[in-house]
C-alpha cells in the first residue's frame, strides 16, 4: 500500500470519528479539527529526532525525545503531553520501536537500554512507565520488553524489565508488572497477576446495531471527577489495584474547579462518555447565598434551596453523559463552630447545610443512575479531616483518609452497579451466631441475650443478619455439629433471632465446611463469588480461603461484641436497586427446596413439571417492571446469553427503538410465585430477528422455562415476518449453563458460536408450561 493510500485511510478514519461525535455541538465538533490539525501539523517538527515515523503522527504538547539509539515509530501514532510531556529515550545502541495506531497519554516515560518493542493498538494511559533496564543493577543490566498488538496499560503501570505482555491483554491501574503476563486477560496488582479473562464486547456480526454496551465481566471502568478542590489524590485513591473483587478503574479529573462546565460538557453528550463520574463539591461554591450566610449575612433559607435545585437539575441533565453518577453529600470543616448553640436554629449554619442536603437527596432521588454519598461518614472516620495546611498550599479539600474512606465506598457501588454484590451470607454456629459450644453446652446454656454483655451483642448480630436478609441476601448454615441438636437449639431458644426458616440452606456435620459451602453455592445455583462466610474460628478462616479463593471470608475479631462492627463495615452486599424479589428471597429459597422434595416422588421431569403446573408470562418492558429487568440484566451469569450490564436508561432507551422489543418474564406455580426470571430481547435486522439478551434466573433454569423463552422468539420472528431467528453467544467466566442450552438445541444449525431457526419451521411449545402472553402467537 502506498503512503498517499495509508494517508487516506487516515483521512477516512478521522472523518469517521467526527461523523459519530456529530451530536456534540458545532463548536466543540470545530474546535476537535483545529486541535488535531495542529497536532498533525507539529509532529513532524516534534519527532524529528526519531529515526522514522509513520505518516499520521499527532502530538498535542511537547514530548521530550532522547534518542541516543534507534526509534522507530509508526502510522498514527498519537502522543498527548498537555499536562505532563511524553519521554522516549534509547541509550547508545537500544532500539525502540512502537507499531501503527499506539495512543500514548501525557506522563508517559519509555526507556530502552536494549530494546523496547510495543505492537499496534495499543494504548498507554497517564503516567504509564516502561523501562528495560533494573534500578538496583548500578552497572545497567537490561532485558528487553515486549509488549504485544491490542495491549491497554491503564493510569500509572510501571513494566519492569524482562516482561512481555501478551495480545489483547489489559492491565489495571497502579499495577506493578514484573513477569510475563499472557494475551488476553486482565491483570492488576502490585505485583501484576492475571485477575480473569478479558473479552472484547464488540460483535463483529451487528455491530453496527449495537448500544453503547458495557464492560465485560472483568474490565476496567472509565471514570472522571469533577471537583471544587484538587482531587489527584481522591483519583489515586480510586485506581490502587483491585483486591476486593470489584472492576479495575481508571480515572481522569476533570480540570480545578470546573465543576459545572464539566456537567454541562457532559449534558451535551447523547452517549455516555464515562462509565462513572464523581461530583464533589463544597457547599459555599454550590450556593452563593449559603456562602453569603457563612459570612455572617441573614440569606433566606428558599434561596439557598433554589441554588440547590438549580444545582441538582443540571447533573441530571449530565447523565446523558455518564453511566453512574456519584455525589457526595456537601460538609463543612468540625472545626467551624458556626453559631455554636444557635447553630441548627432557623438562621443556623447547620441548619442550611442539612436542608441542602435533603434537598439534594431529593431532587436526585427519581434518577436510577445518580447516587448521594454520605460524605461526613468519611470525615468521622478520619482523625484530620480537613487540613488548613494542604488547602493553602495546594486546594487540597481532604486528607488522603478521608479519599481512601470515599474510594471504598465508591468501588463498592461499582461493584454492585455492575452485579459484583455478594448474594449469600453463610454462618458457623458455635462463638460466630451464639456465644458457647451447643454439643457441650446445652441450648440452655448458651450465652445468647439475657444480662450478659456477650449475650446482647451475639442478639445484636443475629438481629444484623436478619436485616442483611431483608436487603434480598439470602442465609445459611455451615457448622460443624450434630445437625438434630442444632436446628434444635434454633427452634427453642427464647433469645434466638434467626430461625430454621430463615435459611435458605445448611449443611450442619462434620465434614469440610469448605466443600459443604460449594454444595449449598449448587443447591441455591450460586457461583462462589457470591458467596461470605464467617467463622469465629481462623483454622477454618483459612481453610476456605485457601480452598475457595472467589468466597469472601472476613476476619471476625477476638472481642465477640465487635462482631456487629465487623458486619456493620463490609462493603460487599451493596446494590443499586432492591426489588420486590430481593425482598421475600428466604420465602422464594423455601418455596424452592418445597419443589426439590416433591420432585423425589415422581419418575420423570416432565412428570415433575405438570405437576407444579408452572405459568410462564410475557409482558413488554415498562416502567413498573424496568427496574427489577434491569437488575438481573445486570446480576445474571449462568443463563445468559451475551451478559450486557446496562443501567436503566440505556436499557429502557435500547427497548424504545422501532426495530427493538424487550419481554420480561414471570415465572408462578402452584409453590409460589418466582416473579421476575427472564429477559428475552429481540431486534430486527434486515430481514433477521437477532435475539439480544436471552437471560433467565437460576432459580427456575431447567424447568423447561428456557424452552419456553425460545419458543416465543421463534413465535416472535414468525409474527414479525422474519425468515429466520439468530443468536450469537458471547463467552464469559460463567455463561457455560448458557451455551449448553443452545448446544443442546439439536434442530438448531451452528456456526461457531452462532445459532440460528428459520423461522417458518414449527417449534414446540413445552407441554408442561402454561403461557401467558398479551400478542397471539403463530
Amino acid at each position: 500500500m502506498s503512503d498517499v493510500q495509508k494517508a487516506d485511510g487516515l483521512v477516512r478514519r478521522a472523518l469517521a470519528k467526527l461523523r459519530r461525535d456529530s451530536d456534540l455541538p458545532l463548536a466543540e465538533i470545530l474546535g476537535k479539527i483545529v486541535t488535531s490539525g495542529v497536532a498533525w501539523l507539529r509532529a513532524p517538527y516534534l519527532l524529528s529526532a526519531c529515526d522514522r515515523v509513520g505518516i499520521g503522527a499527532r502530538t498535542r504538547g511537547r514530548p521530550v525525545i532522547e534518542n541516543m539509539g534507534t526509534m522507530v515509530i509508526g502510522e498514527d501514532f498519537q502522543a498527548t503531553s498537555t499536562f505532563a510531556p511524553v519521554r522516549l529515550h534509547t541509550a547508545a545502541g537500544a532500539a525502540l520501536t512502537i507499531g501503527d495506531h499506539v495512543n500514548v497519554n501525557f506522563g508517559v516515560d519509555i526507556s530502552a537500554s536494549v530494546s523496547v518493542q510495543i505492537g499496534s493498538r495499543v494504548s498507554l494511559g497517564p503516567y504509564v512507565a516502561i523501562c528495560d533496564q533494573y534500578e538496583h543493577v548500578g552497572g545497567g543490566q537490561s532485558a528487553p520488553v515486549i509488549i504485544e498488538d491490542d495491549v491497554w496499560l491503564a493510569a500509572r503501570v510501571r513494566v519492569r524489565p524482562g516482561v512481555r505482555i501478551g495480545r489483547g491483554t489489559v492491565v489495571s491501574a497502579g499495577s506493578v508488572v514484573d513477569t510475563t503476563l499472557p494475551a488476553g486477560v486482565l491483570a492488576g496488582g502490585a505485583p501484576a497477576r492475571v485477575l480473569g479473562i478479558h473479552h472484547d464486547t464488540a460483535r463483529t456480526d451487528v455491530v453496527q446495531h449495537a448500544e453503547p454496551i458495557a464492560p465485560p465481566v472483568f474490565g476496567i471502568l472509565r471514570g472522571w471527577i469533577a471537583a471544587d478542590f484538587t482531587a489527584s489524590d481522591f483519583a489515586d485513591a480510586l485506581v490502587q489495584p483491585v483486591t476486593d473483587g470489584g472492576p479495575a478503574l481508571d480515572v481522569d479529573v476533570a480540570p480545578f474547579d470546573q465543576v459545572v462546565q464539566s456537567l454541562h460538557a457532559l449534558a451535551a453528550r447523547s452517549t455516555a462518555a464515562y462509565d462513572f463520574t464523581v461530583v464533589w463539591t463544597r457547599p459555599e461554591r454550590v450556593s452563593e447565598s449559603f456562602a453569603r450566610r457563612l459570612r455572617g449575612d441573614a440569606t433566606a433559607l428558599d434561596a439557598i434551596l433554589t441554588e440547590v435545585d438549580a444545582f441538582a437539575d443540571l447533573i441530571v441533565r449530565a447523565g446523558l453523559g455518564s453511566r453512574w453518577i456519584f455525589v457526595p453529600t456537601w460538609t463543612v470543616p468540625s472545626y467551624a463552630r458556626g453559631l455554636g448553640m444557635q447553630d441548627l436554629k432557623a438562621t443556623g449554619h447547620a441548619r442550611a447545610l442539612a436542608a441542602m442536603n435533603l434537598r439534594l437527596a431529593e431532587k436526585l432521588d427519581a434518577a436510577a443512575t445518580v447516587f448521594v454519598l454520605d460524605a461526613q461518614r468519611w470525615m468521622a472516620a478520619t482523625k484530620t479531616p480537613y487540613d488548613p495546611r494542604l488547602w493553602y498550599a495546594g486546594k487540597v479539600g481532604y486528607s488522603r483518609d478521608v479519599f481512601a474512606w470515599a474510594a471504598q465506598d465508591i468501588r463498592a457501588a461499582l461493584r454492585g452497579a455492575t452485579g459484583r454484590a455478594r448474594k449469600l451470607l453463610v454462618l458457623d454456629l458455635d462463638d460466630t451466631l451464639w456465644g458457647g459450644v451447643v454439643g457441650d453446652a446445652g441450648w440452655e446454656n448458651l450465652r445468647l441475650g439475657g444480662h450478659d454483655p456477650v449475650g446482647e451483642s451475639f442478639v445484636d448480630f443475629q438481629e444484623q443478619i436478619l436485616a442483611l436478609s431483608k436487603r434480598g441476601i439470602a442465609l445459611a448454615v455451615a457448622s460443624k455439629n450434630e445437625e438434630s441438636v442444632a436446628l434444635h437449639a434454633m427452634r427453642s431458644h427464647p433469645e434466638m433471632r434467626i430461625k430454621v426458616t430463615d435459611l435458605a440452606a445448611w449443611r450442619i456435620n462434620w465434614r469440610d465446611k469448605a466443600q459443604n459451602i460449594v454444595e449449598i453455592a449448587q443447591e441455591l445455583n450460586l457461583g462462589l463469588g457470591s458467596v461470605v462466610f464467617l467463622d469465629d474460628n481462623p483454622v477454618e478462616r483459612a481453610r476456605v480461603s485457601a480452598a475457595l479463593p472467589d468466597v469472601l471470608v472476613p476476619t471476625l475479631p477476638d472481642d465477640k461484641t465487635a462482631y456487629v462492627k465487623t458486619l456493620a463495615s463490609l462493603t460487599c452486599f451493596d446494590v443499586p436497586i432492591l426489588s420486590d424479589e430481593d425482598l421475600v428471597r428466604t420465602q422464594l429459597y423455601a418455596q424452592e427446596r418445597a419443589r426439590d422434595e416433591i420432585r423425589r416422588d415422581f419418575a420423570s421431569l416432565d412428570q415433575w413439571l405438570l405437576d407444579l403446573q408452572t405459568v410462564v408470562r410475557f409482558e413488554r418492558l415498562a416502567a413498573h417492571n424496568l427496574p427489577r429487568a434491569t437488575q438481573l440484566l445486570n446480576k445474571t451469569n449462568q443463563m445468559n446469553l451475551r451478559t450486557r450490564r446496562l443501567t436503566e436508561p440505556e436499557f429502557w432507551n435500547w427497548s424504545q427503538r422501532d426495530e427493538h422489543e424487550v419481554w420480561a418474564i414471570t415465572v408462578r406455580d402452584h409453590y409460589g410465585d418466582a416473579g421476575l426470571t427472564g429477559i428475552l430481547g429481540l431486534e430486527r435486522v434486515d430481514t433477521d430477528l437477532l435475539v439480544s439478551d436471552f437471560v433467565l434466573s437460576c432459580r427456575v433454569m431447567g424447568r423447561r422455562v428456557e424452552e419456553t423463552l425460545l419458543w416465543f422468539a421463534v413465535g416472535r420472528a414468525r409474527a414479525s415476518g422474519a425468515s429466520v431467528l439468530r443468536a450469537h453467544f458471547e463467552q464469559t467466566a460463567k455463561n457455560k449453563p448458557c451455551l449448553t442450552f443452545w448446544e443442546g438445541q439439536s434442530a438448531l444449525s451452528r456456526s461457531g458460536n452462532d445459532f440460528q431457526w428459520a423461522a417458518t419451521a414449527a417449534y414446540e411449545q413445552p407441554a408442561a408450561i402454561t403461557v401467558e402472553s398479551p400478542v397471539p402467537m403463530l
